[in-house]
């Protein structure tokens, strides 16, 4: 009976599980946990495997689920490219429940590029499914305030050029501590750049997340 349930909804909603291939399921709960696994942290004011040499008194890290490969590549792909922005929401859920809650009143996507195509931004669905593991608010209150060339295919040099005025808020997030949510992590500059405008406008910064990171090369 629950085979002929499944078929049924798979006909009326032909999505599947992109892991196992469960049909009816966009992304199962168990598949997506198994590819979280806590990442080494790193410094959120550099990109370094934190603590590190220079922010050795600062708490403020980047968290990652996982490493950006194999199929957590794929589903992110999926994610930006694919329009699959459900799949983004149950990510968010997983990673709640594979790292630890951070103490903020806010959780504040990276927001869309300003060339971006897309019609909806893929780390704010993360950050939704945060807010339901997590039970935070999501707040929308970062923008681009320069129009800068796209981070996808920049080298590091490139993105570490980034300049904090290339952020604005729209909200007073004066006195809120704030974290901020990715898809993922490259060299940590757009985290960073945000994070320093956010203080800029009188916010704590406790953190950032992200779905997956590429790791620092020593």
């Amino acid at each position: 009976m629950q085979v002929m349930q499944r078929w049924l909804a798979h006909m009326l909603w032909p999505v599947s599980c992109p892991i196992c291939g469960a049909v009816a399921e966009l992304a199962c709960d168990c598949c997506l946990r198994s590819l979280f696994r806590p990442q080494l942290s790193r410094c959120l004011w550099c990109g370094e495997l934190a603590p590190c040499k220079v922010h050795k008194g600062d708490r403020a890290r980047i968290r990652s689920g996982a490493v950006y490969e194999g199929v957590m590549k794929d589903l992110i792909l999926m994610l930006k490219y694919a329009r699959y922005e459900a799949v983004g929401f149950r990510m968010g859920e997983a990673l709640g429940k594979t790292l630890t809650r951070p103490e903020a009143d806010v959780l504040v996507p990276v927001p869309l590029h300003l060339r971006s195509p897309r019609r909806y931004n893929q780390a704010e669905a993360i950050a939704r499914g945060l807010e339901s593991a997590w039970d935070i608010e999501v707040w929308n209150a970062a923008r681009w305030a320069e129009d800068v060339p796209s981070r996808a295919g920049m080298g590091a040099a490139e993105r570490l050029s980034l300049s904090s005025a290339a952020f604005a808020f729209d909200g007073d997030v004066a006195g809120l501590r704030v974290a901020f949510v990715d898809d993922v992590c490259t060299t940590g500059a757009t985290l960073s750049r945000l994070a320093r405008a956010a203080q800029n406008h009188g916010a704590e910064v406790v953190g950032a997340f992200t779905a997956a990171h590429i790791p620092p090369i020593y």
